[in-house]
């Protein structure tokens, strides 16, 4: 598929000694197994910077954290 290099997947874990940095990130997109989809886009500029990008990690920190107790949100 054309342009399908400019998406990434993998964890925050997978980008530690990769090519990969945090510039230019303007959508994040959570998929779930049931085929709900949240979408991420920065409400005050074109792409996230990098607060925005920590919240973003404690967010999906308490994803997992909540997988992991079998809660739903």
């Amino acid at each position: 598929m054309e342009g399908t290099d400019r998406y990434w997947r993998g964890s925050p874990l997978d980008v530690a000694g990769s090519s990969v940095d945090a510039y230019g990130i303007k959508e994040i997109v959570i998929e779930f197994d049931n085929g709900d989809e949240d979408v991420f886009t920065p409400k005050q500029r074109e792409e996230f910077e990098s607060y925005e990008l920590h919240q973003m990690a404690t967010y999906l920190d308490s994803i997992g954290h909540s997988i992991r107790k079998g809660e739903k949100n």
